[in-house]
């Protein structure tokens, strides 16, 4: 390990540069993951508040939150197929605008049957119930990167000019059978809150965009270190050999640039990692970005991981240097 960590403290100016590039692929990594935790909870945290065990969507093969409506038969038809304990709400999904000191405010507008519990309070009677970011007393949730506002399904349907509700809500003690079982008999589609984010417009294309970027840096970050080690490896070949023939095993030489790559990787990745952190906390206020656990550790364990798995790809030149280099080398 001495030769590995000497080169470090000798070549500094090549180290520090790709300590560097994997600091700044870490923070990229750390925003990326941020903002696309930010942008689903945007997309999704009005369904996530309201938490049944399924959402039930018309007839259809694609269930679409914009296109899905229930009828009361399909109401009593749930109520009765999913049994009498079970808790079935009908729910008015669209998208309006509200005068909010008189500026009209585009807003997801949700309608739910007079005292139906909602974050921050309770539907109530007649009219609307705003969030607090609207100047209301509701917890700020979201649907479509709209702001929340709940409504009664009367009030709902005279402004948007719906006849029926979007979606059921059932919560019911029932098995993954049971329930695919009251959908074939009701004629309706089932999906869990997680499954029904796909039935968001636009969802599906803006998530899996943000995340095929997440998914060509981390093969960047381990690309990067192959490089930079094969490249490195090649020009410290004598080196090696001369270990070689003083006695080093392989699994010494091979442990030596292993270590390196572990030093370099680690710094670089708690640089990244904590630059991240900083930054998306003073992002948060401003863009929609995911404070969490899983946005601070996940890239820098990602990039670690695979930094080494591409730094365990270059090593096979490193175990198959031959001693006899040393030999040409002193002559």
């Amino acid at each position: 390990m001495y030769l590995g960590l000497r080169d470090i403290t000798t070549a500094k100016g090549r180290f520090t540069l790709i300590t560097s590039v994997v600091a700044l692929i870490t923070l990229l990594l750390v925003m990326l993951t941020g903002l696309t935790g930010g942008l689903a909870d945007q997309n999704t945290s009005a369904l996530k508040a309201l938490g049944p065990d399924r959402f039930i969507f018309g007839t259809g093969d694609d269930p679409s939150f914009t296109s899905s409506t229930v009828t009361d038969r399909d109401r009593d038809a749930w109520r009765e197929a999913a049994g009498p304990t079970a808790d079935v709400v009908p729910l008015g999904i669209a998208n309006t605008r509200v005068d909010v000191d008189g500026s009209p405010e585009p807003v997801t507008l949700m309608g739910l049957p007079p005292g139906t519990r909602v974050p921050g309070g309770d539907v109530p009677r007649s009219g609307l119930l705003l969030p607090d970011s609207l100047g209301g007393t509701a917890d700020t949730e979201y649907l479509n990167h709209q702001p929340v506002v709940w409504a009664d399904l009367g009030t709902w349907k005279d402004r948007t000019g719906a006849d029926s509700p979007t979606v059921l809500m059932v919560t019911a003690d029932l098995d993954d059978d049971a329930w695919d079982a009251a959908a074939e008999r009701t004629g309706t589609v089932t999906a869990t809150v997680r499954d029904s984010f796909a039935a968001l417009p636009a969802y599906q294309s803006e998530r899996g965009s943000l995340l095929a970027i997440q998914g060509l840096l981390y093969g960047i970050s381990a690309l990067v270190v192959m490089a930079f080690l094969s490249v490195w490896t090649i020009q410290r070949t004598r080196d090696i050999a001369v270990l070689r023939a003083l006695g080093a095993t392989t699994r010494y030489v091979v442990t030596d640039t292993a270590v390196q790559a572990a030093v370099i990787l680690a710094l670089g990745v708690t640089a990244g990692g904590v630059a991240g952190a900083l930054l998306g906390s003073l992002a948060a206020g401003t863009v929609p970005f995911a404070t969490t656990a899983w946005t601070f550790l996940l890239p820098p364990a990602g990039v670690l991981l695979l930094g080494m798995c591409g730094a365990l790809a270059a090593m096979r030149r490193v175990s198959t240097v031959d001693p006899h280099l040393a030999l040409g080398a002193s002559s």
